[in-house]
């Protein structure tokens, strides 16, 4: 739940039992399409019932979806393929010939689009650009409203993948999601992972809530809690970055980090001290935010698993 002064509920389980983790963060601007958006000022929530992170100020919820029709999803087409979607290709190749897959959220079906003579694929993506390309590259593209229509006949698998953190109701889609799994069928949720941000008191600055778009981060025991409150069972869990980046730019990234932690107006140690005599290094203190570390195991590819003898799923409640 969202009002004026922000959030007042956990977005997953609506629990009021939040709590605000680390500093603050200023607000930030944002240009897509041609357009300009702003990130108020916000605080990291957690959940103490369901283990959920989220922002307590976001970007207007009508002015999102306008950002999400203009955003260029073509960008995401990674020559080598994303960590996070070797994963995915692994539990695909397992699949039998013919089997139902479903990707929420595919834009331009590049997880798929390798897939498509073998599997039947199908997609929801709202971005009508990219829902187009998808379409062409063979994935069935259906709209939100339609999935219900394939409940009787459900799906072998179900990709999650770059889209939970977007959600500002979670755990409704999950549970929809589930229900739509055959008995013995997997859900795979690929998102950012709190746990992998080891200084909390920075985690507002940390560069995933640094997208305008992000809303969110789970952490384990939320996604235990998922699969408990649905009903299913979490077969398997695969920390890794998001982004193969070089081993030079992950020892520059873990440089600036360590720099600006240790450079904070609040360190006054003796260690501090004696950085910010370093040249170069000693201008770490004038950022006005946490530099980019993208190069860490902040990404969880998630796989959770319909008892093969399993009762109608749970919804939420």
């Amino acid at each position: 739940m969202t009002e004026a002064g922000g959030v007042t509920q956990c977005l997953a389980c609506a629990s009021p039992e939040t709590t605000p983790v680390g500093a603050s963060a200023k607000g930030f601007d944002s240009d897509e399409g041609g357009r300009r958006y702003r990130q108020p000022d916000y605080d990291i929530l957690y959940c103490a019932q369901c283990g959920l992170y989220f922002k307590s100020h976001t970007i207007d919820l009508t002015a999102l979806d306008d950002y999400y029709q203009r955003h260029d999803s073509q960008i995401y087409e990674y020559g080598e393929r994303f960590p996070t979607d070797q994963h995915l290709d692994r539990y695909l190749s397992r699949l039998p010939d013919g089997s139902r897959v479903l990707d929420f959220g595919c834009s331009t079906g590049r997880i798929l689009k390798s897939a498509t003579s073998r599997l039947d694929c199908y997609g929801v993506e709202p971005n009508r650009t990219a829902a187009a390309i998808a379409s062409a590259r063979g994935i069935q593209v259906i709209s939100g409203s339609q999935l219900a229509s394939h409940e009787r006949t459900g799906f072998d698998a179900i990709i999650l993948s770059d889209v939970y953190e977007h959600l500002p109701h979670p755990a409704e889609l999950f549970a929809q999601l589930a229900r739509l799994l055959k008995p013995g069928a997997w859900l795979a949720v690929v998102t950012g992972n709190a746990d992998a941000v080891r200084n909390k008191d920075l985690i507002a600055e940390f560069w995933y809530f640094r997208v305008p778009a992000h809303l969110l981060m789970l952490s384990g025991r939320h996604l235990r809690w998922l699969a408990n409150r649905f009903g299913l069972e979490l077969a398997a869990l695969h920390a890794c970055s998001h982004y193969d980046r070089a081993a030079v730019e992950r020892v520059m990234q873990h440089v600036r980090s360590a720099a600006y932690t240790w450079l904070r107006p609040q360190q006054t140690g003796l260690f501090s001290q004696m950085l910010r005599a370093i040249p170069f290094i000693n201008r770490a203190s004038e950022w006005p935010n946490a530099p980019v570390l993208d190069c860490t195991r902040d990404h969880v590819v998630a796989v959770f698993r319909r008892p093969a003898l399993s009762a109608p799923l749970d919804t939420l409640t």
